[in-house]
């Protein structure tokens, strides 16, 4: 009797905590001159980012399209800025070509992360994923590039992207 006791106001206090949970907004984090908090953000934010990731792996251009929307600003690592789904695909076909043609690399990469913030008082989640190309040319001075990019994501779509990348040194 007395385990099934100390099992209901276990249960209880579990339920009482998880309802305290979801109705105060948790946060942990800032954005100087922004007027709102930094949160976990949704899971529906990761699942187009995964998405794209896999389109962008194929190289399926068209569906890449899809995800951007029509004024979306693209800022890449090397300084190049794009607007739209058109310009950020033809970037990234002239970045193939020079990876795989000049450089003599795979265009390739390996996705280590990616988790989503909101910003309490924003639209649509941040999506925040770092991915490692491995360099294949043996000549290259370059072990590989990691590359750390945010993914603003409005209703399924990219509203905003920026990109930065740190060499790794053989």
């Amino acid at each position: 009797m007395r385990n099934v006791l100390l099992i209901t106001m276990f249960l209880a206090s579990c339920t009482n905590i998880n309802q305290d949970l979801e109705c105060e907004i948790q946060s942990n984090g800032f954005i100087d001159g922004v007027d709102g908090e930094v949160k976990m953000g949704n899971a529906s934010a990761i699942e187009v980012f995964n998405e794209m990731d896999k389109a962008w792996a194929e190289l399926d251009y068209e569906k890449i399209k899809t995800f951007v929307e029509e004024d979306a600003v693209m800022s890449f690592a090397d300084g190049g800025k794009v607007t739209g789904p058109d310009e950020f695909v033809e970037y990234i076909k002239n970045w193939v070509i020079q990876v795989e043609e000049e450089d003599g690399n795979e265009y390739t990469w390996n996705t280590d992360y990616a988790f989503s913030l909101a910003v309490t008082t924003g639209e649509g989640d941040w999506v925040n994923a770092q991915f490692t190309s491995t360099h294949t040319n043996p000549d290259s001075d370059l072990e590989s590039e990691v590359y750390v990019e945010y993914y603003h994501i409005v209703d399924g779509k990219v509203r905003e992207w920026n990109q930065y990348k740190r060499d790794v040194l053989k």
